[in-house]
């Protein structure tokens, strides 16, 4: 019996009390303990002191009209819709802002963070200017900014229009939508088919491109290709039908058409140039942690600069860039948070409108628990993309 006892305690002839792993195992389900045991003990106390000073809370509430006004909606809302149907359409104004926001950052990001390293000494330094000056003035004020920037533009009926059918306001930017018909579903298959085409024809071309060393112009290739297909299957159907904004009314409004809010449009503006500034510095780390030789060795076979960023600097650049934009993503994200300052009826604005007559915490807890699931979304697909292009290259 004793010697059992003893054989447990050793591991491949080592004491478990020295044996690395068995200590790395001891601490870590040490610390799993305890951090577990703080956070049943802090949800506790919070949960009697709630009980002990009678402060609503519960889900219940969820199901009634919400019996609040939200003046910005992706899908169609009305009053004597529930809680939970109002904060699913708040979270879809955050969405929007935070997807277009996100897309928009990268795109102004990498152009800032290119040209930052361009020979042209008036370029890179535009692009300094750029990136120094809004990386390092707080987002609020920015925000508050563009949205005076907006509220100072003409009324409805005196301002600007750009070919009788873009109108630019006060009130926010009106443009010209499509609206579906009859051929619309076989006109989508018809797109979704030249989309599939265009990827194939790209990656054809880019893999020739790489092996002769001759341009084949991949992007341009794919995307005649694809809004080529596009096109004529339009003509032919005749799917969409566009509608114009028009002024109807003694008052002047806007009817038709899609419409972005000036706090919408103060809140992607000024996300969209905060974030870019940042994104523009990591892009440009990136493409300086990648080897002066690299550069040297595809401008030696021929390969233009312009090529040479394409397939040789920026994809070992990515292997840097893609962690630290993730973070970027997630700030944007959450960043967006500051719409209720602006008037920008997002999760946050809704849900703090809606405390008035529901459980605060409930309300802010489920806040807590959206933002919490769009940051690991974006963290979860930037990893798998970051896997991705990491097993690609080894």
């Amino acid at each position: 019996m004793h010697t059992n006892v003893t054989r447990l305690l050793y591991v491949q002839g080592v004491p478990i009390w020295r044996n690395v792993v068995a200590l790395r195992w001891a601490v870590q389900v040490v610390s799993a303990v305890v951090v577990l045991s703080t956070i049943a003990l802090f949800l506790l106390n919070v949960a009697r002191e709630i009980e002990a000073r009678d402060i609503p809370f519960g889900f219940t509430f969820v199901n009634r009209a919400a019996q609040i006004p939200i003046g910005e909606a992706v899908i169609p809302y009305q009053p004597s819709d529930s809680y939970w149907y109002g904060l699913v359409v708040a979270g879809l104004n955050t969405v929007r802002a935070s997807v277009l926001g996100v897309i928009l950052a990268t795109a102004i990001g990498i152009l800032v963070g290119v040209a930052r390293l361009s020979p042209n000494w008036l370029l890179s330094r535009i692009a300094l200017a750029y990136i120094e000056v809004f990386r390092n003035i707080p987002l609020i004020v920015q925000l508050l900014f563009w949205l005076t920037i907006v509220l100072t533009l003409p009324r409805v009926v005196e301002g600007y229009v750009i070919a009788d059918a873009i109108f630019i306001n006060n009130s926010g930017l009106y443009l010209p939508w499509f609206e579906a018909q009859a051929g619309f579903w076989p006109w989508a298959l018809i797109t979704a088919i030249g989309v599939a085409l265009a990827v194939y024809a790209f990656r054809r071309l880019s893999r020739r491109e790489i092996e002769t060393g001759q341009p084949s112009y991949p992007l341009l290739a794919a995307s005649v290709i694809a809004v080529g297909l596009s096109l004529v299957a339009l003509l032919i159907l005749g799917p969409l039908a566009i509608d114009i904004p028009q002024i109807e009314g003694r008052f002047g409004r806007l009817q038709g058409g899609a419409q972005l809010s000036g706090s919408f449009m103060a809140l992607l503006v000024g996300l969209v140039i905060y974030t870019s500034a940042f994104i523009a510095e990591i892009v440009r780390a990136g493409i300086q942690s990648v080897g002066k030789g690299q550069t040297e060795a595809a401008r030696s076979v021929g390969l233009s600069g312009m090529l040479t960023l394409r397939h040789v600097t920026f994809p070992q650049a990515l292997r840097v860039i893609i962690p630290p934009l993730i973070s970027q993503f997630l700030n944007l994200t959450k960043n967006s948070s500051l719409a209720a300052a602006i008037g920008y009826p997002d999760l946050v604005s809704v849900a703090n409108t809606m405390t008035q007559i529901a459980p605060a915490i409930s309300l802010f807890m489920i806040v807590m628990v959206s933002y919490l699931s769009m940051s690991l979304l974006y963290s979860l697909l930037g990893n798998l993309y970051n896997r991705m292009i990491r097993f690609k290259g080894a």
